[in-house]
């Protein structure tokens, strides 16, 4: 993930279905604690075509996804 998104990912998502947006790109953060439902939803974005990046805060997945224009 993009530095600003893990310094967000760090201030803001503390538990699984946190949701937030990072001040220094504005993607959409989004906070897993059940890595079975992060694999569903990275399934979903690339099967979209959605641009996103993951990574882990603590025993969090977090998926930082591009918003649309």
């Amino acid at each position: 993930m993009n530095p600003c998104c893990t310094q967000e990912a760090r201030a803001s998502i503390q538990r699984g279905r946190d949701v937030a947006t990072c001040d220094g790109c504005g993607r959409l953060l989004l906070g897993y604690d059940n890595e079975q439902d992060f694999r569903r939803a990275a399934e979903a974005l690339t099967a979209s075509g959605a641009e996103f990046e993951h990574g882990r805060q603590g025993s969090l997945w977090v998926i930082a996804k591009k918003r649309k224009a």
